[in-house]
């Protein structure tokens, strides 16, 4: 598991959980996790989303389906059974899977540039965890130091003009990530689904941008 900045870099990670636990078992079980359970991560303070607004919005991590939703942490609305979701919550999907995207990229880029990646380590788990922590320390310096490492159209881009993506070359010889299961919000606070709602309704009028509409009503 791991945390990614918006400029490929990893910020957090965390190597050696079974691979049978979930993305948000290995979470709950990570000191990150248990920081983050504790308010232990000194998340900055609320503010508004904009300078006419009153209520405030808390900083988040963007996460999947696989991880459970709190305040700080958002992921996108589900389907009910069979019943297209509306407009305004498939927006915020949209915009939520923007920012994804780059976690896509850092693991795919990771996997395209290291080998040890494409097949099982045949190592003790101990050295599995250190060959995964050192790639991914070689990542953030090879990122920030070789120009050549993370080349123009290396990642997925997007058409400044029509905002189509366009798939990084390092998907043409990595598959995507595999979808884990699911994390029943069973437990959802009051205060995460007010935070989602607001940035839902955000999404939709002040932050909203032209080409949106299109994005998602062809979806």
């Amino acid at each position: 598991m791991a945390v990614v900045n918006a400029r490929y870099e990893f910020l957090m990670v965390d190597a050696g959980i079974n691979g049978r636990v979930s993305d948000g078992g290995v979470m709950s079980n990570s000191k990150f996790g248990q920081m983050f359970e504790h308010g232990e991560l000194h998340i900055p303070e609320a503010e508004p989303l904009h300078e006419e607004d009153t209520i405030e919005a808390p900083y988040f991590f963007v996460a999947d389906d696989a991880f459970a939703m709190s305040e700080n942490l958002l992921k996108p609305y589900s389907l009910a059974g069979n019943d297209p979701l509306e407009l305004e919550k498939r927006i915020f999907n949209y915009c939520l899977s923007r920012a994804r995207r780059v976690i896509k990229n850092v693991f795919g880029i990771l996997a395209s540039r290291f080998g040890v990646f494409q097949r099982p380590m045949m190592l003790s788990p101990e050295k599995a965890i250190i060959v995964t922590l050192s790639c991914c320390y070689l990542h953030n310096f090879l990122k920030r130091k070789c120009g050549t490492y993370m080349a123009q159209g290396s990642v997925d881009w997007e058409d400044t003009t029509s905002h189509e993506m366009h798939a990084g070359e390092w998907r043409a010889t990595q598959r995507d990530l595999v979808r884990l299961q699911p994390t029943l919000n069973r437990n959802m606070t009051e205060r995460a689904k007010f935070v989602r709602e607001t940035l839902k309704s955000y999404f939709s009028t002040r932050g909203a941008v032209s080409w949106q509409w299109d994005k998602v009503q062809g979806q």
